[in-house]
Order: structure tokens, then C-alpha cells, then sequence
């Protein structure tokens, strides 16, 4: 990827700075776990400041994950999708 590209897939998460305390984390944990290029988008703490997730989901609830056309939230969903989309070994259908 070159320097001016950006990476396909965002992550809209909160403001924790650890991977470790909240769900948005372990949805970033998978995302380095699965050596997937991403871009952060960090929200605020208070739900109401938060109408990019609202217009994107219709509730205001992180993480959410923007890849492509496709629009994810709930961070087990999340993984799912990342584990059926991106996990390395299931490109051919045998």
C-alpha cells in the first residue's frame, strides 16, 4: 500500500487507550491478530456525541467496523465477520 492510500477498513471505536478494557479492543486485537491494515476512528465517551455511529447503524453503540460497502457492529459480530472474511487458508473451495 502506498503511503497516500489509506486503509480500506475503520475501525469507529472509543477512546480507550488500551486493547484490553473494552470490546472495541477486542475487536482491534483480531484485526493486528489477522494482519489486517485498518484506520482508527476514535468517539467520544458520551453516546450523544456520537451521530457518525447513529447515521452508520442506527444506534450509537462502538466498536463498528466500515470495510468496503459493508457496515458491522457488535464486536462479536465483528470478529465473526473478520474470521469468515479475512482468515488467512479459506481462499479456495477445495
Amino acid at each position: 500500500m502506498s503511503e497516500d492510500a489509506k486503509p480500506s477498513i475503520v475501525l469507529y471505536r472509543c477512546p480507550t487507550k488500551t486493547n484490553y478494557l473494552c470490546p472495541c479492543g477486542a475487536v482491534a486485537r483480531r484485526l493486528d491478530a489477522l494482519e489486517i491494515e485498518y484506520r482508527t476512528e476514535r468517539v467520544p465517551y458520551r453516546r450523544k456525541g456520537r451521530p457518525e455511529i447513529v447515521e452508520l447503524t442506527g444506534q450509537s453503540r462502538v466498536p463498528v467496523l466500515i470495510d468496503g460497502e459493508e457496515i458491522v457492529h457488535d464486536s462479536k459480530r465483528i470478529r465473526q465477520y473478520l474470521d469468515w472474511r479475512h482468515a488467512p487458508g479459506d481462499d479456495d473451495d477445495g
